[in-house]
């Protein structure tokens, strides 16, 4: 039975109301997160499973898994829980205004880059002057820093940041990677926007070696004092030093843990959790994602699935539910909304409200002209053009890689749909979505918040458009979801989008809810760091993270 991630974290602030303004205070933990004394020393050594290839700048695609490991090296303002509450961090409290457009931020004194420039205001304005110039990091600027209209210094430990509108996710883009404070110096530095080794933050560790696409090393921080209110302890890390190996497939990297070879994994497949779950010398952890889940999205501009009787036939023809309980082995569950159902935006409304009907499935394409079949028993139109729809997915990656395997065979069994299943790097599926040659997507959207993931997948120009979609309603909604002060009024507006894009024009297609997990030897302690609140992205922070080096 998988153990589920324990809450071993305290609230970390206090949370006070005063003349309309929040303010918040930093209070830590006061006792270790595991059983027995923290030691310091050691070095840990683990397992991820893709390289980023992209850079290791955390402004740029700071939302991506890949780039999680970097949380290592930089803090932000203020950190995030599983709850979606808020604590200090690099800013040790702050005030919003009574109409939710500046916030005004009391930094933290005495906190040095690791290449020994302050951390001041000036720091904080040089990085978002940066960060929504467009230029330097275009997906941040696009999406997550969009509400970004000023930051203004006010004294050396005061910052003052103005929005464009109130912006009910704003906190989340502060918490974010893509909201970490780099050193001026090396926002100066020309291979910047790469990132890597000499590009300096304030966190508890600093990168010293760059192996691409195999290997990153990174080394204690010994003058580290800006821990958020969320860890376990304050100075330095633990560790001294912290290897990150970069191995693809999931049976390699439980069989290099099962050997010792490495003490931690994380992305442990479904064939192999057993290895290590409830086994003597192991330990393994999981938490799910609060946001996206892994979904089909279909493409409303190019070929087959620009019909949405087509769509639709795509969302009914193949029993999910039968897959992922085939493929996840009962450590994943079937997904039906556009977030998570942890969630608090989770519409439950859409809960087999569509789908999972071949005999339809079957009705639809025939009302769409797709009546006949050919010698390979795939449906054809008058003119004998076989029904083919391009599925580009990035490398293949357990489970989505066998779960897509199965909706192709049951597109072709059910219904007579070709699926052109096809595998590609990262740089090139991007590419290829960018020529529009494609008609399915698949995809687990990452980001600081549901606004800002809904963004990158259904506007006009979101960052990760599968559906290419283009509506004025989907857009008016989003905004709405933006701005809105409440959570019920941002709850509203996502739930029309659900039902838009999910029942009214089959747009998407949810596959299964996302769960991150890590497995590690019982010799290292506070595993459950490296699963990043609130959105659940493997991020290996190994600031808390301890061994015990005498059971080893």
């Amino acid at each position: 039975m998988a153990s589920k991630l324990r809450r071993s974290w305290l609230s970390g602030a206090v949370i006070a109301v005063a003349a309309g303004l929040t303010t918040l205070t930093p209070a830590f933990a006061d006792t270790a997160p595991a059983a027995g004394n923290p030691q310091s020393g050691g070095t840990l050594t683990i397992a991820l499973p893709f390289f980023p290839d992209e850079g290791l700048n955390p402004h740029h695609r700071g939302a991506i898994s890949q780039t999680q490991v970097m949380r290592n090296v930089y803090d932000s303002l203020v950190a995030a829980d599983y709850d979606e509450s808020f604590h200090p961090w690099l800013a040790e409290s702050w005030t919003k205004s009574d109409d939710g457009l500046v916030y005004t931020f009391n930094l933290r004194q005495g906190v040095t880059f690791t290449d020994g420039e302050p951390f001041n205001a000036e720091a904080v304005k040089a990085n978002f002057d940066r960060v929504i110039d467009g230029k330097y990091a275009p997906g941040a600027a696009k999406n997550t820093f969009r509400a970004l209209a000023e930051t203004k210094v006010i004294d050396d430990h005061t910052v003052q940041l103005t929005l464009k509108a109130p912006a009910a996710n704003f906190l989340h883009t502060l918490a974010s990677l893509e909201g970490s404070i780099v050193s001026p110096t090396s926002l100066e530095n020309p291979g910047v926007r790469a990132g890597g080794v000499g590009i300096a933050g304030t966190g508890p560790f600093i990168l010293t070696a760059v192996v691409p696409g195999q290997e990153l090393v990174f080394k204690r921080n010994d003058g580290y004092t800006s821990p958020p209110a969320t860890a376990h302890h304050t100075g330095p890390a633990y560790l001294d030093e912290l290897v990150v190996k970069y191995v693809s497939e999931p049976s390699v990297r439980a069989g290099l843990l099962a050997s010792g070879e490495v003490q931690a994994a994380v992305d442990i497949a479904p064939n192999d959790i057993d290895l290590f779950d409830g086994v003597d010398g192991f330990q393994y952890e999981f938490k799910g994602s609060n946001v996206a889940p892994t979904s089909l999205y279909f493409n409303t501009t190019s070929g087959p699935t620009q019909d949405v009787r087509v769509r639709r036939a795509l969302q009914d023809a193949a029993d999910v539910d039968a897959i992922v309980a085939s493929v996840l082995k009962g450590t994943g569950e079937r997904a039906w909304g556009i977030v998570q159902p942890q969630s608090k935006f989770y519409d439950a409304s859409v809960e087999k409200a569509y789908g999972g009907n071949v005999a339809r499935a079957n009705a639809l394409l025939d009302e769409a002209g797709w009546t006949g079949r050919d010698a390979e028993g795939y449906r054809t139109d008058a003119s004998g053009k076989r029904l083919t729809v391009r599925l580009i997915a990035t490398t293949p990656k357990a489970p989505l890689d066998t779960v897509l395997a199965a909706y192709q065979a049951e597109l072709r069994r059910n219904v007579g749909v070709e699926v052109d299943l096809q595998f590609r790097d990262e740089g090139t599926v991007d590419k290829v979505r960018e020529a529009n040659a494609y008609e399915i997507f698949p995809r687990s959207v990452g980001g600081t918040d549901p606004g800002v993931i809904l963004d990158k997948v259904y506007t006009k120009d979101g960052t990760v458009n599968g559906p290419r979609l283009d509506s004025p309603e989907v857009t008016a909604w989003l905004e709405e979801g933006r701005y809105a002060l409440t959570d019920e009024a941002r709850k509203a507006a996502y739930d029309k989008i659900a039902q838009y894009v999910l029942i009214d024009h089959a747009i998407t297609l949810p596959l299964y809810l996302d769960r991150y997990n890590v497995a590690a030897l019982d010799s290292v302690h506070d595993v459950t760091a490296f699963i990043d609140p609130p959105r659940g992205l493997l991020n290996g922070w190994a600031y808390n993270t301890w061994i015990d080096q005498q059971s080893q």
